[in-house]
C-alpha cells in the first residue's frame, strides 16, 4: 500500500455562523430590548450572555481543526472504473483532542464521502476502510479533503480544505471490442461463446461426448450415436492461440488531425480490453503505440501485462497526419500473426490509405469495423453493437 498525506495551512480555515447561532443571536437581542423597554436587568443580562457564548464559540471553533491532516493508503495500480480498497485516515498531530469531526473526500467519491469522527485523541487518529474507484485514467491524481465541524455548541460551522496530488496508477478502463462480435468472423476474439463452440472447432481429436447446440453437423460421430441411441460428436482440443499484433495510432489525413479526448480515451479503454484478452487467454502480442512515439512492445504469452498497461495509463493523444509510420510497423509483421489496428479516428478517415497485404487485418475504432481478408476487396464497415 502506498501512503499519501495532505496538509493545509490553518489560515484556509473558514467559519460561518449555523442556523442554531443566528437563533441564538436573535433570541438574544430580543430579550436586550425587552429587558432595556421593561425594564428587567436579568433580560439584559442574559441577553449578553448569549451574545458572549457566540463570540466565544467563534475563537474556540477554529482551534478545533488545527493540527488536523488526512492520510490516504492506496493501491499502486488499479483500473479506472474499478473498486479497490482505500483506507483513509484523520490524524491529530497535536496535544489536544478534536471533537465531531466530519471528512469529506474526493476520492471516496460521492457514494461513501468519507468519515465522521466523534473524537480524535491527542496524537492520536480515526481512520476508515471501504472500497472506492477513481474514474480518470492517470498516475498523478488530484485530491481534495473537506473537514467540517460545529464544535463547540454548534453555533459555528468550520471548514478546512486540504489540497493534495496522489500517487496512483490507474489503467483505461477495459472495454471488451464488442464490436468484432458482429464481425463476418464470429470467432475472431473467440469471446462470449457458448462452451461447445469454444472448444470442438480445430485441434487434435479428444475423444466422444454428447451433442450439445452448437455443435456442427459435421462433428456427429455416427457408429458411436448408434451404439449409445443419441447424438454423439466429436470432441476436439481447442488450438493453440495465435500471436496478435496491436497497433494504436491517431492518423487522420486532411487538414484537421484532432478528433476530441473522449474519442481518444474511449479507443484508449478498447484497446485495453483487447489486451486483456489477449492475458486471460495466454495470446502472445506485440503493440506498437504512436502515442509514444511508435514504440513497441512486446508480451510473451504468460508474462505480465503491467508495464504496457502503466504506459497506457499516462499516456497522451499524438495526432499524426502521415500513415508512413503505420506503413512501416505494418511491414514489419511476422508470417501467421492476427493484426488489429486501434484509433480513435474512424476506419474510413485513414483506412483506404492501407495497401493490400499478406495478412487479414482488422481496423477497428469506437464506431466502426472493417475486416481485410488478404488479396480480397476490401468489405464495407460492419454494423456495430452500442
Amino acid at each position: 500500500m502506498l501512503p499519501s498525506f495532505s496538509k493545509a495551512s490553518p489560515r484556509s480555515i473558514n467559519a460561518r455562523l449555523t442556523g442554531r447561532g443566528y437563533g441564538l443571536l436573535g433570541l438574544s437581542l430580543v430579550m436586550i430590548l425587552l429587558g432595556a423597554l421593561l425594564p428587567e436587568p436579568i433580560a439584559v443580562q442574559l441577553g449578553l450572555l448569549g451574545w458572549c457564548l457566540v463570540l466565544i464559540a467563534r475563537l474556540v471553533a477554529p482551534r478545533n481543526l488545527k493540527g488536523l491532516r488526512v492520510a490516504r493508503k492506496l493501491p499502486p495500480a488499479a483500473f479506472a472504473g474499478h473498486l479497490f480498497p482505500y483506507t483513509m485516515e484523520l490524524c491529530n498531530d497535536s496535544r489536544q483532542t478534536r471533537y465531531a469531526i466530519e471528512v469529506e473526500d474526493s476520492i471516496a467519491g460521492p457514494a461513501e464521502r468519507g468519515l465522521d469522527a466523534a473524537q480524535v485523541p491527542a496524537c492520536g487518529k480515526s481512520l476508515r476502510a471501504f472500497e472506492t474507484r477513481l474514474l480518470r485514467r492517470g498516475v498523478r491524481h488530484g485530491a481534495r479533503a473537506r473537514l467540517l465541524s460545529r464544535f463547540p455548541l454548534g453555533l459555528w460551522q468550520v471548514e478546512l480544505e486540504l489540497r493534495d496530488r496522489v500517487d496512483m496508477i490507474v489503467y483505461p478502463r477495459p472495454v471488451p471490442p464488442r464490436q468484432l462480435y458482429d464481425a463476418q468472423d464470429a470467432a475472431l476474439l473467440d469471446a462470449e461463446e457458448d462452451e461447445s463452440a469454444r472448444r470442438d472447432w480445430s485441434g487434435d481429436f479428444h475423444g466422444i461426448r454428447g451433442f450439445q447446440p452448437g455443435d456442427r453437423m459435421k462433428l456427429i460421430h455416427w457408429p458411436a450415436t448408434a451404439r449409445a441411441g443419441r447424438l454423439m460428436v466429436r470432441q476436439f482440443d481447442r488450438r493453440l492461440p495465435e500471436k496478435y499484433k496491436v497497433i494504436f495510432h491517431s492518423i487522420r489525413p486532411g487538414p484537421d488531425p484532432g478528433s476530441g479526448p473522449d474519442a481518444f480515451e474511449s479507443a484508449l479503454e478498447l484497446l485495453c480490453g483487447l489486451l486483456l484478452h489477449c492475458r486471460e487467454r495466454a495470446i502472445p502480442l506485440d503493440l506498437t503505440l504512436a502515442s509514444e512515439g511508435w514504440r513497441s512492445w512486446s508480451v510473451p504469452a504468460g508474462e505480465p501485462l503491467e508495464p504496457v498497461l502503466e504506459y497506457l495509463a499516462g499516456t497522451r493523444r499524438a495526432p499524426e497526419r502521415d500513415v508512413a509510420a503505420l506503413l512501416q510497423a505494418l511491414a514489419l509483421t511476422e508470417p501467421g500473426v492476427r493484426v488489429f489496428i486501434v484509433s480513435d479516428i474512424p476506419v474510413k478517415d485513414w483506412e483506404q490509405l492501407l495497401p493490400d497485404f499478406p495478412f487479414s487485418l482488422t481496423c477497428l475504432s469506437i464506431t466502426d469495423l472493417r475486416i481485410r481478408q488478404p488479396g480480397f476487396t476490401r468489405p464495407g464497415p460492419l454494423p456495430v453493437r452500442s
